[in-house]
């Protein structure tokens, strides 16, 4: 099983987060929904961050009774 990408604190210096992101570092910006560090501006940007967009797909819960719980 893949680990999910993890928040870029935004205190990280922006060289090291663009690093870390794969691109430089004044494309570099926060993330709308988490405020972390992401690739935020530029060419390939993705405005919300991996680990944002990793939460996002993971699958609703369908184990027996999951909508019982929900009610």
């Amino acid at each position: 099983m893949e680990e999910m990408p993890r928040r870029i604190d935004p205190a990280t210096d922006r060289t090291a987060a663009a690093h870390l992101l794969g691109c430089r570092p004044d494309e570099v910006g926060y993330c709308p929904r988490c405020q972390g560090l992401t690739h935020r501006y530029g060419r390939r940007a993705r405005p919300v961050c991996p680990a944002c967009r990793a939460a996002e797909a993971q699958p609703a819960d369908t184990s027996p009774g999951a909508s019982k719980r929900l009610s």
